[in-house]
């Protein structure tokens, strides 16, 4: 499957969140660690929460805050990266093509 149109999930039994303002708080069940994320994390979370592709991320990205197509797939992959390394993903994260 491409990979911009894999449907990325988080893992929903693992994890609980808030949104707290313009930024969502979340712990880990696993190891009880939290980690907040600002305004654009919010957006990207809470559309991951039902599950999106890259390619959703992006063009909310896009849309939202009116960037290019390449500044919105990098600041997508970063979060991405960051969710799969505190293992928040469910499922295998593969960097997107060309990161």
């Amino acid at each position: 499957m491409n990979q911009l149109n894999e449907v990325l999930r988080l893992k929903d039994e693992e994890i609980v969140w808030r949104s707290v303002e313009d930024e969502i708080v979340i712990l880990h069940r696993g190891d009880w660690e939290y980690l907040t994320v600002n305004e654009a994390g919010a957006l990207l979370w809470t559309k991951l929460v039902d599950g999106a592709t890259r390619a959703d991320l992006v063009s909310l990205l896009q849309s939202e805050y009116e960037v290019d197509a390449q500044r919105a797939a990098s600041d997508v992959e970063t979060f991405l990266t960051l969710l799969s390394e505190r293992d928040l993903l469910a499922g295998d994260y593969t960097r997107g093509p060309g990161e």
